[in-house]
């Protein structure tokens, strides 16, 4: 499934390829196989791009967008190779592709702390730290209580977005209900999102229009003029329109 807004943000997203690739650096080359193998990954494509209209939206430093983009989507890409790692190969000390494959993964989530550094935005780790915690329990749930793929979503990936609305308005120094209201946002816009990768179409809605209805309350009150957020919904509930129409010459 392809979105417009990707292509209208193009050069944005090149620059958040770019911090993604620095992010891996030495290993860039050893991750080859890996990388192809998820390279097909949808939200690996459209969440960072969704990241950049959550900082985009609030007037954010273009710069600060970037990075933040970026971070989210080595964390996210870390996620995945961690999820490479099955119950059956647990306690497999010398199968070396495991361990090389663990090794990996933690040294991405040490490289994004380096880069909150860098980007000057260590006062959002907490929001990362319980990021990670609710993609754990969404991982128990989904390996050892065969969770419904929904509830995966609300404890995975959909937290991501959440916390990349969270702290895109922590930076920019909102006040706390603005803050709450905007991640409710995130969440809600990554649930559609989330919900439209994975062919659940008929489930999006609901979270399409909770969407539009915190983001008008939240620009009401905060009165940002940017469109991109707006957009964005609309291009969804348009893809929903066109795939739950009738096709034509049906009753």
């Amino acid at each position: 499934m392809n979105f417009a807004f990707t292509s209208v943000w193009a050069e944005e997203i090149k620059e958040v390829d770019t911090i993604y690739q620095q992010s891996l650096q030495i290993w860039w080359d050893e991750l080859y196989s890996l990388r192809e193998r998820l390279h097909e990954d949808r939200s690996l494509q459209l969440m960072p791009a969704v990241v950049v209209l959550a900082y985009k939206y609030l007037d954010s430093d273009h710069r600060l967008s970037i990075d933040m983009a970026g971070l989210f989507k080595t964390l996210y890409f870390a996620n995945l190779i961690h999820n490479q790692i099955k119950d059956e190969e647990e306690g497999q000390k010398n199968d070396q592709q495991l361990q090389f494959t663990i090794l990996i993964g933690d040294y991405i989530f040490g490289r994004v702390l380096k880069l909150l550094l860098k980007i000057g935005a260590v006062q959002v780790l907490d929001n990362l730290a319980w990021m990670m915690c609710r993609i754990n329990e969404g991982l128990v749930m989904q390996y050892q209580l065969a969770a419904e793929k929904l509830e995966v979503i609300k404890r995975g990936n959909a937290v991501i977005y959440e916390t990349a609305f969270l702290t895109a308005a922590r930076l920019k120094m909102l006040d706390h209900k603005a803050i709450e209201l905007y991640g409710q946002l995130g969440f809600n816009i990554g649930m559609a999102m989330e919900l439209l990768i994975t062919g659940n179409t008929f489930q999006v809605l609901p979270y399409i229009e909770t969407s539009f209805a915190l983001l008008n309350k939240f620009n009401n009150s905060q009165g940002f003029k940017n469109n991109c957020l707006y957009d964005l919904l609309q291009e969804m509930a348009n893809k929903i329109k066109m795939i739950t129409m009738p096709a034509a010459g049906c009753p």
